[in-house]
């Protein structure tokens, strides 16, 4: 069955994303600024919105934000073209909320000047457990199939059934996911003929807006813009 993610920053319409290599691009994130970040009024007024689709007991009740922080990373596009070693960018901080009962994520980024802020709440706490699975190994997400994955050394090993179904339930080297990523998605990055023929990151941008994967919005010196691994829009994933 999937779980629904909905993005509670969204105004409307889709827009494609930056590169995770962008805004939050940073090596070594912050984590006491992001998760000042997640308990700021910003962040509650995010939540109180995303609370409007909850029930109506869950939007009358308080609301808890946890001091958890975890850096999610997205892979990395230069990686997949094989013009950089590094496996995964960052994308955000995730931190476990909850309102009457019901799990919530606070998703925090730095904007264009380095000052982090609460950007988006999703339902769920996929980044919390994962993050648990992955025991203390580097988290990143192969958003395009819904995989998530623990980075240790030289190994990358599935923390979900989307990312055994991808590399197969025992770790594997960075240089054997490198080569599937490559075949994944060589053909498919931003630029090509594949994102030119109406879709983005491998993936049909008419897709049901029935998202179950943030987009995060940053306030930069431009406006708003998106982060997100590729040129990621609203899509489905498996269950995570």
């Amino acid at each position: 069955m999937k779980k629904l993610r909905w993005a509670g920053a969204i105004a409307g319409g889709l827009m494609l994303a930056a590169t995770a290599a962008g805004t939050a691009g940073a090596a070594t994130p912050d984590l006491a600024a992001a998760k000042a970040a997640a308990h700021s009024p910003q962040a509650g007024q995010l939540i109180a919105k995303a609370a409007q689709r909850l029930p109506q007991t869950a939007v009358k009740a308080g609301t808890v934000v946890q001091q958890d922080a975890v850096p999610v990373y997205a892979l990395n596009p230069d990686f997949v073209a094989e013009k950089s070693g590094d496996v995964a960018s960052l994308w955000y901080v995730a931190t476990s909320a909850s309102r009457g009962g019901a799990a919530m994520t606070v998703y925090t980024a730095p904007d264009a000047a380095g000052s982090w802020q609460a950007v988006n709440v999703a339902s769920g706490n996929t980044e919390s457990r994962m993050a648990g699975a992955a025991k203390g190994a580097k988290l990143f997400t192969e958003p395009q199939i819904g995989a998530w994955y623990a980075l240790a050394g030289d190994q990358v090993r599935a923390l979900n059934p989307s990312a055994t179904e991808a590399i197969g339930a025992q770790p594997i080297s960075l240089t054997a996911y490198q080569e599937k990523v490559t075949t994944r998605y060589a053909d498919k990055q931003p630029g090509s003929p594949y994102d030119a023929n109406g879709t983005a990151g491998g993936y049909d941008v008419t897709t049901s807006a029935e998202s179950n994967f943030p987009m995060v919005w940053v306030a930069g010196a431009g406006g708003l813009v998106v982060l997100g691994a590729y040129t990621l829009v609203l899509y489905r994933r498996k269950h995570a």
